[in-house]
């Protein structure tokens, strides 16, 4: 039986051990919350490896929503509401 293991309970990583010999033992995959796709995913042959990756990309992605969410909702505008 193949098993996923999630690398923290909000991070949606997950390394799959497929048992494979070689460089495609293990299969890693980041999910956003929001999307049942992975943005990033890949393969290779150890567990270290695939867990670096996979928090690399984590990383990435949050990077990534936090600068559009800067984009989308920047500082209100300060309105002078003195009267002079």
């Amino acid at each position: 039986m193949k098993k996923w293991r999630l690398l923290s309970d909000s991070a949606h990583a997950v390394i799959r051990d497929t048992c494979a010999d070689g460089a495609y033992r293990f299969h890693w995959s980041v999910i956003p919350s929001e999307e049942s796709l992975p943005i990033a995913a890949g393969r290779t042959g150890g567990l270290a490896r695939a867990r670096s990756i996979a928090e690399e990309a984590l990383r990435a992605c949050a990077e990534d929503h936090r600068t559009r969410t800067e984009v989308a909702c920047p500082d209100p505008a300060i309105v002078d509401t003195s009267g002079s």
